[in-house]
């Protein structure tokens, strides 16, 4: 047969131009639009959060065996201050996340990324390291605006504010320690408990969060808003029955002054001392329903914005 008579070959079509890579699912790694994110989220969450913030605050500050019920707390507010009592402090709270929050949820990624080396065959430890660290940085930096917001929120005699606004209570604190270096001592009054807190909270916050999250991925979850919902949920919960008795404690130190400039706690262990003998053991979760409330929310809105906002970045998931 002639070669004539062969039919000819078939073209070549163009190969498949590939997909494109998913935009709610990012892929890169920026450790400045990461502070942004974890920025935006933690503010907005000290937003949605401080009234029961507030009613938390309260509740651990009163010195009754008897746990103030959340009724009477919020209609004692309202009778005494009036509904923007329930807005008391909501500025100290955002100076407080802005660095707070920032930094022990922005710095997370990066200090797991430090531990790898050392806690690779131990993934649930590193990632609990990981919140420690970011924490007790974060904490550590921002405890004058943790200390700042418990003085606003706390009870107000005659419905009156101790200070007139954010910056006045910084100065008023700083001036009320004796200026100087008495005066920066004030302002950090409380850090330990402070730090030992954000250290156990970031750990079963953002660390328990990362797990669950990795662990229902593993059981076939997909990656989103449902994904981010219910593992923040459990992390919430864990984050407030582990951070609570030391929250207490936190607290009451904190808001520790009197008119003669003699305070009643000379340490963390007295006040713990104090408050087992004076109240007993219950008294180390006082106001535990709105700690879980406000931290639970708290883990809810400040998670899942952050891994929004680093899906609209174009950043990887946590």
């Amino acid at each position: 047969m002639s070669s004539s008579a062969l039919p000819p070959a078939p073209a070549l079509s163009p190969a498949p131009a590939p997909a494109p890579a998913a935009a709610a699912v990012g892929t890169r790694q920026s450790q400045p639009l990461t502070y942004l994110a974890a920025l935006l989220g933690a503010c907005t969450s000290a937003v949605v959060t401080n009234p029961f913030d507030i009613i938390k605050v309260r509740q651990q500050l009163s010195a009754s065996r008897e746990i103030p019920r959340l009724a009477s707390v919020v209609a004692g507010m309202y009778r005494g201050e009036g509904v923007r009592s329930f807005g008391n402090g909501v500025t100290a709270s955002v100076v407080r996340e802005a660095s707070y929050g920032t930094i022990r949820m922005g710095g997370y990624d990066v200090v797991k990324t430090w531990y790898a080396p050392l806690l690779a065959d131990f993934p649930l430890l590193q990632k609990l390291a990981a919140g420690i660290t970011s924490g007790a940085v974060g904490a550590l930096i921002a405890s004058p605006a943790d200390l700042v917001k418990v003085k606003m929120q706390a009870v107000r005699p005659e419905g009156r504010p101790p200070y007139p606004n954010t910056l006045a209570a910084f100065i008023g604190v700083y001036r009320s320690g004796g200026g100087g270096t008495a005066g920066i001592k004030a302002l950090w009054r409380g850090v330990g408990p402070t730090v030992l807190r954000a250290s156990i909270l970031t750990s079963s916050q953002v660390g328990c969060y990362d797990e669950v999250k990795t662990r229902l991925k593993r059981s076939g979850a997909r990656e989103g808003l449902g994904l981010h919902f219910s593992s923040s949920m459990v992390a919430g919960f864990i984050a407030s029955a582990t951070s609570q008795p030391v929250d207490v404690i936190k607290v009451r130190l904190m808001n520790d002054t009197s008119a003669s400039g003699v305070r009643r706690y000379a340490s963390a262990g007295q006040c713990v001392a104090e408050l087992l003998k004076n109240e007993g053991p219950r008294a180390f979760y006082k106001g535990f329903a709105m700690c879980w409330l406000r931290l639970g929310c708290h883990s809810v809105v400040s998670l899942m914005l952050f891994e929004r906002f680093r899906a609209i970045f174009g950043l990887a998931p946590i």
